[in-house]
């Protein structure tokens, strides 16, 4: 029987953090996204997959500099003609859409700039690729957009479903907040046709939601998760993509493989120290489980506190690796999201 092999990767937010100019002294995290963003391309490759999925948020935002847009299609490009087709779902941070360039324009890479379906034969199986980009308010048009797709899918083929979309039930963040449905998050009622699994980026936790239909199938709802950790709020989360698994019957098995993370800390000074050496040590005592490579957030609670953090007291005492952050509280307030 034959088989089709997907690779499923989403939100990569290309160029966050990254020295454009190649001037900057700190270190900069730019370069941890780009390098699993390669890792995964070559994956493609050495486990020779029919096709590659990218679930939106190509870039970390809708304009960026000309350097990382050429950096990074100059990659897609080189897979594409190696003759892995590649599907695009622009996400939120794209703007629905992606910087024009004729590196786009190669017949193996295909971008839903609207609703639609891209089909593909492998091995014999029809394999069509369903998907629409971001749209903001999408519990009020989900039925308006599937109305323009569900009619261009062969019910004789394989299909799935792609979007960046956030769905009921979803859980972000270090307290598990649950997305519930509305006008701008799906439900399981919104979603219908002939497709045997859903596809979507946005929801940066990698996870997998079941959504139940007729005869007591269920349908998956496949997040991948983001390629790196974007933000503190994500750091006790895995990083990775997936491989997906059909055959002419449908998906029958997937699987989650992991990605490098830079490993996250966060160090709290709760009150202003006594004096210059009390916040040494006590950011000395907290820093003693840091790892190498790490990301770390000091959360400074006072004005006087956040003048003693200069850049030489901290490359004195912390790892001379790690990527550092500053956050004056006593300036823009507790951020609640990174306890």
């Amino acid at each position: 029987m034959s088989t089709i092999k997907v690779l499923f990767f989403s939100d990569s937010h290309l160029g966050f953090d990254f020295p454009v100019s190649g001037k900057s002294r700190k270190i900069r995290r730019g370069f941890d996204f780009f390098d699993n963003f390669y890792h995964i391309l070559n994956q493609a490759r050495e486990k020779k997959v029919d096709l590659v999925i990218h679930g939106g948020d190509l870039f970390f935002r809708s304009k960026v500099p000309p350097a990382i847009v050429n950096k990074t299609y100059d990659t897609l490009f080189a897979l594409a003609d190696d003759g892995i087709p590649l599907v695009i779902v622009p996400g939120n941070h794209d703007r629905s859409t992606l910087p024009v360039s004729l590196f786009l324009e190669h017949p193996n890479i295909n971008i839903f700039r609207e609703p639609g379906v891209f089909n593909f034969v492998f091995g014999g199986i029809n394999f069509q690729i369903a998907g629409f980009p971001y749209v903001k308010k999408i519990g009020d048009e989900i039925t308006t957009v599937l109305s323009r797709i569900n009619d261009q899918v062969d019910v004789n083929g394989v299909s799935v479903l792609c979007m960046h979309q956030a769905f009921a039930g979803a859980t972000v963040g270090p307290v598990d907040y649950t997305f519930r449905a509305g006008s701008d998050v799906l439900g399981p009622k919104d979603l219908y046709g002939p497709y045997c699994a859903y596809l979507s980026g946005h929801i940066h936790r990698h996870q997998i939601l079941k959504i139940s239909g007729n005869a007591g199938v269920e349908t998956p709802f496949i997040y991948p998760g983001s390629i790196e950790r974007t933000a503190f709020a994500e750091r006790f989360e895995e990083k990775g993509f997936m491989y997906l698994h059909f055959d002419e019957r449908g998906l029958h098995n997937f699987n989650f493989e992991k990605l490098p993370s830079r490993p996250m800390h966060i160090i709290s000074i709760k009150e202003e120290p006594c004096s210059k050496d009390a916040l040494i040590k006590e950011i000395n005592g907290q820093a003693a489980a840091v790892k190498s490579r790490a990301a770390i957030l000091i959360q400074s609670p006072t004005q006087t506190t956040s003048k003693w953090l200069t850049r030489k007291v901290l490359q004195q005492i912390l790892p001379a690796d790690a990527h550092v952050e500053v956050r004056h509280r006593w300036l823009v307030g507790p951020d609640h999201s990174n306890k």
